[in-house]
């Protein structure tokens, strides 16, 4: 398999296209310099996970990969032995430059006091056993990045997609987004104004749904409970109408906010939360969504996932405890809104996975679905799903999967990932996805190249 020869701002790239670290011995003319290449991605590279990086190891590997982008990783820091420590305190002026945006729609239609709460405590995150920054609190890739990796607070910019800052001067609110000021000055306060009356009724629906006695049919089409636009549409047409054509009437924002935001940073980040809520937010701004595609696969950006971020990027999001009756009704989009730069007709043709659960940001190519927060709970319904997923591959392809390989696909991510590298080398339309389950603590690091135009993916778990 080829490899992609891609260039990134300060990063040397080897004739294989491998990103070399060099070492030069005293006295070495250029020359003579050896060049030593070391086993990390030489292109784009996405992680998924299910709370976060929990482990050193998985610390230590991702701050690595970011300094070899950087080109700045010397040979003797390559090992598997060196410490998160060794590499935070040598490398502490370089990591001070990087730049994080941190996407944080997942949690906008829940209560600001719960988010705030999530993200108390005045320890470092991971202390104590706890996976914030102290009892009861989650963790937050901002906090982390920062305690665990050196990243300055001030380097590391929180949005929320359902804000549009590259459109519209938001003041900020607490654990969700920063304040923004694009001061875009052709803004029609008239086009303002209508946004956030189709945003609000999503959040009334949102809000009905989660009542103790659901009001199922809420924000959906036609309908007359909390949330259901006059139009006749659901409330995610009828906001995904009007984010579209605003996306599209102040395209040279959105692009000079993507390029400085998207295009200009070093790493982009995703919170958990609402799976359904935050793919609601890719769904509508597709725009975005290209553009970040776009930076990860030409090499300009590193993106992590966490739990509901990670769900997104794959071809289902659908198995999760979150979707309740009433909800794909309500907050699912109509596909003619997703790109046609990502979404080719296989995708949206609702043979296998129906469109209104697609991931909405299309960063992996492979047929996969994910499970965060796997318990063995889920185990019945990963292999029935990975079995459907089988039949349709070896009818179409003539290649028989090893039995033990889909029998065991329910274990954990480890086989998943093995059954989703055999099925994507071969497979051409495969409709139906692999599920792998992600345990919390599990992190997979996807790298990928181009051969002959044809996009390959490999998937690798980091304990």
């Amino acid at each position: 398999q080829g490899r992609l020869q891609v260039s990134h701002i300060g990063r040397k790239t080897s004739p294989t296209g491998e990103a070399p670290c060099v070492k030069m011995g005293a006295g070495a003319s250029a020359s003579a310099t050896k060049t030593v290449v070391i086993p990390f991605p030489p292109g784009p590279t996405t992680y998924l996970t299910s709370t976060g990086f929990v482990t050193e190891t998985q610390w230590t590997r991702f701050i690595q990969v970011i300094l070899h982008r950087r080109g700045v990783l010397k040979v003797e820091d390559c090992l598997r032995n060196v410490s998160r420590e060794q590499l935070i305190e040598k490398y502490k002026g370089e990591i001070q430059q990087l730049k994080v945006l941190y996407i944080n729609d997942a949690s906008y239609h829940r209560p600001t006091e719960m988010m705030v709460a999530g993200r108390s405590g005045d320890g470092k995150v991971g202390q104590n056993g706890h996976l914030g920054r102290g009892p009861g609190t989650w963790f937050f890739w901002d906090q982390g990045l920062e305690d665990l990796m050196g990243i300055p607070k001030e380097n590391i910019k929180m949005i929320q997609l359902f804000e549009k800052p590259w459109l519209f001067n938001r003041p900020g609110r607490d654990a969700n987004y920063h304040e923004s000021k694009p001061d875009v000055a052709d803004l029609d306060p008239a086009d303002e104004e209508a946004y956030f009356k189709a945003l609000k009724l999503t959040q009334d629906a949102y809000d009905a749904l989660k009542e103790s006695e659901p009001k199922v049919g809420a924000g959906q089409a036609g309908g007359s409970l909390p949330g259901c636009p006059e139009s006749g549409l659901n409330c995610a047409d009828e906001l995904a109408e009007i984010s579209s054509k605003l996306n599209k009437k102040y395209a040279a924002a959105l692009d000079k906010w993507c390029t400085e935001n998207i295009d200009g940073a070093d790493i982009v980040v995703g919170q958990g939360g609402e799976v359904v809520m935050l793919n609601l937010a890719w769904q509508v701004n597709q725009a975005i969504a290209e553009r970040l595609v776009n930076a990860v696969r030409t090499n300009r950006t590193v993106y992590a996932g966490l739990s509901a971020s990670t769900m997104v990027c794959a071809k289902s999001m659908e198995m999760t405890g979150e979707i309740q009756p009433g909800w794909i009704e309500a907050f699912a989009a109509d596909k003619k809104y997703l790109s046609n730069n990502h979404f080719d007709p296989n995708d949206l043709d609702e043979d296998g996975i129906k469109s209104n659960v697609l991931g909405a940001l299309p960063l992996l190519e492979a047929p996969i679905a994910m499970r965060p927060h796997y318990s063995d709970s889920w185990a019945e319904q990963v292999l029935e799903k990975n079995l459907l997923a089988e039949k349709e591959f070896e009818k179409e392809t003539g290649i028989d999967i090893p039995d033990d390989l889909v029998r065991n696909s329910n274990d954990g991510c480890e086989v998943g990932c093995e059954l989703l590298s055999f099925v994507s080398k071969f497979a051409k339309d495969q409709d139906r996805p692999i599920f792998v389950p992600i345990r919390d603590g599990k992190c997979i690091e996807v790298t990928t190249h181009f051969k002959a135009n044809k996009l390959y993916e490999k998937y690798r778990v980091i304990d």
